[in-house]
């Protein structure tokens, strides 16, 4: 028998569909609200589903016994209640090695512009003002320090390719030993604090998680350089939404480039749509053709092994799940 999948609109890439096709029966929900989620998946007994901003919650994976596996069509999963998922023995798996190269360069790319005043330089030309030129006088990033927050995999290729800019790059990752980071070029630093006081460049590479949630906050951005910038490619809430717009507008801090928020989308209104010293983008450092290509195919592929109980390198939960004792013979081969 084939195993019966749900897909939500809008989808992932043809790629990934027709590999579900080809295996699987693959049925389609209009949105991605709990209710629709709910009645779709029961409809269907669904046992897979593929996730992309869609919440999973609790009350979903409570009324939907039939679900067996969530894969996520990216890497963080803040999305899914996966403490309900491995109460209700429901694998939980991500694609951690799809997007890194585009958010890295992604990282990069604000990293440059942020330096050379871009946003601000194309609309003074639009407006006539060549002049700028002689106002605002841009800066080379060669021998600046770079702090990456978080060496994963996003976080070690933007190292690899801030080093061939000739930055200076350090590192702050309890998880990442400092001969870890010294064969790939890194110092570790020890504290935060230490590390923001010592940069012209801050990036964020991390989960959101109870502990990450406003790590950068009044306290952090007061610690750094009146001259160094702040990247944020993880997730909003990670920063302080309300301190950062208070250390752009105050100075405190050079200038900003985000491509997430707390909220997504923000409102129009939000106060950062003011400032000229920010640059803002609608998260999607890590969606480039290529990544998402690659994301639709990787999806598929490891959904349809977990459907199968093969054990996959991109489980989220397993352990979690082992230790719960929710993997039992009737749903998963080991």
């Amino acid at each position: 028998m084939r195993h019966r999948v749900l897909l939500v609109e809008p989808t992932i890439q043809p790629v990934g569909v027709d590999i579900l096709k080809a295996h699987c029966e693959v049925f389609m929900a209009c949105d991605g609200t709990e209710d629709t989620l709910i009645q779709k998946l029961n409809e269907h007994q669904a046992e897979g589903i593929i996730t992309r901003v869609e919440h999973i919650t609790h009350r979903i994976l409570e009324k939907c016994p039939s679900l067996r596996v969530i894969q996520q069509h990216g890497t963080g999963m803040d999305n899914i209640d996966i403490f309900a998922a491995t109460a209700h023995g429901v694998r939980v798996q991500n694609v951690p090695d799809g997007n890194y190269i585009s958010v890295a360069e992604h990282v990069v790319m604000s990293i440059l512009a942020l330096s050379r005043n871009l946003i601000q330089a194309d609309a003074a030309v639009r407006q006539g003002n060549w002049n700028y030129r002689e106002i605002r006088i841009p800066h080379e990033i060669a021998e600046k320090t770079l702090l990456i927050i978080g060496l994963g995999r996003i976080g070690r290729s933007v190292a690899k390719k801030a080093q061939a800019f000739d930055m200076q790059v350090i590192g702050f990752d309890p998880f990442v030993s400092a001969e870890q980071m010294e064969g790939i070029g890194v110092k570790k630093i020890e504290t935060l604090d230490n590390g923001l006081s010592e940069a012209d460049y801050v990036t964020i590479q991390l989960h959101l998680t109870l502990e990450t949630e406003g790590m950068i906050s009044t306290a952090q951005l007061h610690r750094m350089k009146n001259t160094a910038a702040l990247i944020n490619l993880s997730r909003g809430p990670v920063v302080d939404q309300e301190a950062l717009y208070a250390a752009l507008r105050d100075h405190k801090i050079a200038a900003a480039a985000l491509d997430v928020f707390e909220k997504e989308p923000p409102e129009f209104t939000d106060p950062l749509f003011s400032l000229p010293n920010v640059i803002l983008t609608p998260h999607f450092g890590g969606d480039t053709w290529e990544a998402k290509q690659r994301l639709a195919k990787k999806a598929a592929e490891n959904l349809i092994l977990a459907l199968d109980g093969v054990d996959t390198y991109n489980w989220a939960n397993r352990t979690a799940m082992e230790e719960a004792g929710t993997v039992t013979a009737n749903s998963f081969t080991l």
